[in-house]
């Protein structure tokens, strides 16, 4: 069975680049434009892993991460965190929100990869 992703981000461009790439890989790819259409798909479909945006509508992929982690339906998946942003204290707010990653923008498609595969693994060993 194809792991599925969701990925959370508002850029149309970096969409479809990692769709493409996740694709590629195998993986099933489910989209969120926004804070609260990501909350929604994920509990909708219970994703693997979740690439999540720092900076989009609706509020940050902090606030979805909190949300996330308060559900019992959400609370195991890992979370890699995506920005462009440069502002200090992001990795160490992701940090503590327990995040599997932090990637900043532009970063190379076989770093968030490797994360992807090591979220996997985990999950495989808590199952």
């Amino acid at each position: 069975m194809k792991s599925k992703i969701l990925l959370v981000e508002d850029d149309e461009k970096i969409i479809k680049a990692l769709t493409i790439r996740l694709k590629s890989q195998g993986y099933d790819v489910v989209v969120a434009f926004d804070a609260v259409m990501a909350t929604a798909q994920a509990m909708q479909h219970h994703p693997d892993i979740i690439l999540l945006d720092i900076s989009m509508p609706g509020g940050t992929g902090f606030t979805v991460a909190e949300r996330l982690k308060d559900s019992s339906l959400t609370t195991d998946i890992p979370v890699i965190f995506l920005t462009a942003s440069k502002e200090p204290g992001l990795r160490e707010r992701a940090k503590e929100l327990g995040a599997l990653g932090y990637l900043e923008k532009p970063f190379e498609a076989q770093d968030l990869l490797t994360l992807i595969q090591k979220g996997l693994a985990g999950q495989a060993a808590r199952s």
